[in-house]
């Protein structure tokens, strides 16, 4: 479905207000074309006449000021419905976009991770906004302004045949002439407009990015780069308006240029009838009065062409984001999961971002209700993809993953979804109060299961010591906490859930070893009952885990118990040797760890 035929669709959702602007501009319009009338008659019918001698004084000054009267009322008349016309107009356009942008905001909380891994935020942001502005403008002047224009020059040209066929018809040609420069003229220009829409997007994509990584750009003296950066995009941005601006200025001019032309013929033409006496004075200025209406709109029908251009640049952009089909879909059949018991096995999982760049390979093993899992290996082994692909963020290559024996492809999403609490590497935080960011999983939660949580997370004590307390305003990203406080709040963000499922993505890494101490204390009694995956370097929390998987390259090296795995002497006992050395001389100043499942069944 074409732009112009989707945004025609949503005009129909609101057809009553535009029906009634549709009617306040008929009517205005209409009574505007009489106007014009009335002066020729109070030129032929009383001023000359007057000044002939061949009226009555008293009774020439009564007819003009009736004349006159007759003028003031339509101008009223016209006046009162441009005011209903503009605010129902006004009204429809808002409403319109209104409708757009939920539908917009709607298909972007659909979307999967892979739609954002390859979009820029700031592209997005151009067409929610920038975009959608547009249009709301194309709707609400453009638009108008056509069905004006059309009624206008059908009435007037109407009028201005029965007035004089002959001149009128000397002025027709201009008209072709007229249309095929701008037909011209929006053939040049909307691909310029959609550049320049692209360039606007990337311009507010560097500018977002350097604005929100201003202290890593502080940090390594980029000041310089950045500003490079930026100039080189803004300097393509204003190149490309340049060359619109050269259309612009060759087109409009010369439109200007043939309306002069149809000024002249009818002082020629109308001129040499008026000395003939085929046409009257008060006509021959009720003529030039049509004729100059005619004039506004066929200067503005260039910008209806170029704001026409615009908004199909823009709803092409726009319609492109409602469009985009999202990689991870619910079938038609798809059952609602119940309460879990947290089983979830990886049955020969395979996986990949781009085809041919495999990132898991024929992974296979098993988490039983309960269990802590802790996942190891370098950088880009697969960990983070892995529990990416329990909540099903991400859809598998091949192979199956399961939880209580359901094929995660077959149940809903947010039924699965709202029994796993998340507490991801980089902590995200609205800019809401620490309570509302606290029970943003779990809305109906009581007072005293915040508070519950936040002491299970050790976050209690430093909340209460802010002046609001839990009501305490959370600066934008939580930059007005330390990363401690904002990863504990995260944790009891996650705990208030009471999920069935755990994954913390490194989830202490941001606490000092007394705080991740005192988090592990109350993980210990939180994680009965709960399978938990976690990936972290910390020695303290690989050493607690039921089962550690080391993971190389997208495949399992090992699998096993801290203590069977440094039995081995293989690839776990060389990582936690060398995280151990590393952080021995804090590791050791640290209570001794609670005793994992495996020493409390030996005890």
């Amino acid at each position: 479905m074409g732009t112009l035929s989707r945004i025609c669709r949503y005009i129909s959702r609101n057809w009553p207000l535009f029906l009634v602007s549709v009617i306040c501009m008929l009517v205005s319009t209409v009574v505007s074309v009489q106007i014009p009338l009335l002066t020729r008659a109070a030129i032929d019918e009383v001023i000359i006449p007057l000044a002939e001698g061949q009226l009555d004084i008293e009774l020439g000054k009564a007819m003009l000021f009736v004349l006159l009267l007759e003028i003031v009322g339509f101008t009223a008349v016209v006046g009162l419905f441009s005011f209903f016309q503009r605010y129902a107009n006004t009204y429809f356009s808002q409403k319109l976009v209104y409708d757009i942008r939920n539908d917009v905001f709607a298909s972007l909380q659909g979307q999967s991770f892979a739609f954002y891994d390859k979009t820029h935020t700031g592209q997005l942001l151009s067409k929610v906004t920038t975009d959608m502005d547009r249009i709301r403008r194309f709707l609400g002047f453009h638009l108008a302004f056509l069905i004006r224009f059309t009624v206008l020059v059908a009435a007037t040209l109407y009028t201005m045949f029965t007035i004089n066929t002959m001149l009128t018809l000397f002025l027709l040609p201009i008209m072709p002439c007229i249309f095929a420069t701008f037909y011209s003229f929006g053939k040049k220009i909307r691909p310029l407009f959609t550049q320049m829409r692209q360039q606007y997007g990337s311009l507010t994509s560097d500018l977002h990015e350097a604005i929100s990584g201003i202290r890593v750009v502080r940090a390594f003296a980029r000041e310089d780069f950045e500003k490079e950066k930026f100039a080189s995009q803004n300097d393509k941005y204003f190149q490309t308006t340049l060359a619109s601006a050269k259309i612009r200025g060759f087109y409009i001019p010369f439109v200007g240029f043939l309306i002069g032309l149809g000024t002249i013929i009818i002082f020629w033409y109308g001129g040499f009838e008026v000395i003939m006496g085929r046409l009257t004075i008060g006509s021959l200025v009720a003529f030039n009065a049509y004729l100059a209406m005619l004039v506004m709109p066929m200067r503005f029908f260039g910008m209806f062409i170029s704001g026409f251009h615009r908004t199909m640049a823009a709803g092409d952009r726009i319609f492109e984001v409602m469009d985009a089909e999202t990689e991870i879909k619910e079938k038609p059949n798809a059952l609602a999961m119940p309460k879990l018991k947290g089983h979830v096995k990886f049955e020969n999982v395979s996986f990949s971002y781009e085809k041919d760049t495999p990132i898991l390979k024929h992974i296979t093993f098993e988490a039983k209700p309960g269990e802590n899992i802790a996942l190891l290996g370098a950088t880009g082994s697969g960990k983070s993809t892995i529990i990416r692909l329990i909540p099903r963020f991400y859809d598998v290559s091949s192979g199956k993953i399961t939880v209580d024996g359901y094929d995660i492809r077959d149940v809903k999403l947010k039924s699965l979804r709202k029994q796993i609490g998340i507490v991801a590497q980089e902590t995200f935080l609205f800019s809401m109060t620490i309570k509302e960011n606290m029970i943003y999983g779990k809305p109906e939660a009581k007072t005293d299961e915040i508070i519950e949580a936040a002491k299970a997370a050790r976050a209690h004590q430093f909340i209460s010591a802010l002046p609001r307390g839990y009501d305490s305003k959370v600066g934008e990203r939580g930059v007005t906490l330390s990363g401690g406080q904002r990863q504990r709040i995260a944790i009891a963000r996650a705990l208030l859930m009471n999920p069935r499922i755990l994954i913390l993505d490194d989830s202490t890494s941001s606490v000092d070893v007394e705080t991740e101490y005192e988090i592990q204390k109350a993980l210990q009694v939180l994680l009965k009952n709960r399978t938990a995956f976690v990936i972290t370097q910390r020695v303290s929390t690989i050493r607690n885990a039921d089962k550690i998987i080391v993971l190389e390259e997208g495949e399992i090296a090992e699998e096993g118990t801290h203590e069977t795995l440094m039995a081995k002497k293989g690839t776990y006992y060389q990582i936690y040797q060398t995280l151990y050395e590393t952080q021995k001389p804090i590791v050791d100043d640290v209570p001794e760890h609670a005793p994992s499942k495996q020493e409390e069944t030996k005890q």
